[in-house]
């Protein structure tokens, strides 16, 4: 997997949590945008503030797997559909 930071948005706390357990590389947002699944993650503002990239769909289900450990909750899991490029967006539960 691989990601990018998006821009110079606020960065969480829980970023060091996300950045430790997933393996993941860190490369240039354009590198990670041509991955077949993209996972956005927003911090407290709703931003888009990174960016993750799987190469399939194992590794997607395992990233989203880590995600939910980190008690961060998925807005497309109930939609079964892509939402402005992106096969899931986590954030702090509201």
């Amino acid at each position: 997997m691989k990601t990018a930071l998006v821009g110079d948005k606020s960065i969480p706390e829980f970023d060091k949590d996300i950045m430790t357990n997933l393996l993941i590389t860190t490369v240039e947002e354009k590198l990670v945008r041509q991955e077949q699944m993209l996972i956005a993650v927003l911090n407290a503002k709703q931003e888009i503030y990174r960016v993750i990239g799987a190469a399939d769909r194992k590794q997607f289900t395992n990233a989203v797997e880590e995600l939910e450990d980190l008690e961060l909750s998925n807005e497309l899991k109930e939609i079964d559909r892509v939402k402005n490029g992106y096969d899931a967006i986590f954030g702090l539960s509201s």
